[in-house]
């Protein structure tokens, strides 16, 4: 599809996305007409409104997701922006270097050897990447906003590795991260205490974590255990701090991860 600044509608609300060019950088946004409750920054924002540009038609309906939610909560809808991965035909893998952990990814972490005819930790931007988000993007849409709100990041796979990240990056910035199928096994037991450990201490952030079991998901729940594990050795109280989910007969795509994303938004919402 050949990429230009303008508008779209999506189903079941009344305000258009607006897609920008932010730097470099693609970008949707939709922004209710009442004064948001909060910004939900969401990783590969080709998939989170427009099934013309998802990977493979299929999208987080993220403004319908953030509108359901709301109500329950009886608070106004949360903006959502979605921000585009930097993959390209020329740049297959760009989004996997952009979405790695970059700090945490050191010369000891044996990253899946599924990965390893691709996956070069010299070429990892990371940081370049959730600077851009934070200190570009995420200012953008407070601007258009009108007001400063509070901000929940939001992933799938890498993005969820990416999305846990940015909480211990930014825990003055990021008060909740939505994490879909946690990709784990990307560089094993090492990168899940790697992350869990980099999260700052219970009370400043909370994390929602949900896994499916079909698919990718499937290898996902001994390092989901541990995850858990570690969380409550920090301190970390599930369900005050913390979820985690398991969504059965449910798989790694965003038909899977659409389905339960109102409930991850009402439950950031619940305690903003």
């Amino acid at each position: 599809m050949q990429l230009r600044e303008h508008e779209f509608f999506v189903r079941g609300v009344r305000e258009p996305v607006r897609r920008m060019l932010i730097d470099d950088r693609w970008v949707d946004m939709w922004i209710p007409d009442v004064t948001p409750s909060g910004l939900i920054v969401a990783h590969d924002g080709q998939n989170v409104f427009d099934d013309r540009a998802a990977t493979h038609h299929q999208t987080w309906d993220a403004a319908r997701a953030a509108v359901r939610a709301a109500l329950r909560v009886g608070v106004a809808p949360p903006a959502v922006v979605g921000v585009w991965n930097g993959s390209t035909a020329q740049h297959p893998h760009r989004r996997g270097y952009e979405l790695a952990p970059q700090k945490l990814m050191t010369a000891a972490m044996q990253v899946d050897p599924r990965l390893a005819d691709w996956f070069d930790p010299r070429q990892m931007c990371g940081d370049e990447y959730q600077a851009q988000v934070a200190d570009v993007i995420v200012p953008h849409a407070m601007q258009m906003i009108g007001r400063e709100v509070p901000v929940a990041m939001m992933g799938a796979s890498m993005g969820a590795l990416a999305t846990l990240y940015a909480l211990g990056e930014r825990p003055e910035l990021y008060g909740c991260g939505l994490s879909f199928s946690v990709h784990w096994p990307f560089a094993g037991d090492a990168l899940v205490d790697a992350l869990i450990d980099h999260l700052p201490a219970p009370g400043d952030v909370r994390v929602w974590m949900q896994n499916g079991t079909n698919g990718l998901d499937a290898s996902y729940a001994p390092f989901q255990r541990r995850a858990e594990s570690r969380l409550a050795s920090r301190g970390y109280v599930h369900g005050r701090d913390y979820v985690s989910r398991v969504l059965r007969r449910s798989g790694h795509n965003e038909r899977s991860w659409a389905r339960r994303l109102p409930d991850a938004i009402e439950w950031w919402l619940r305690r903003v």
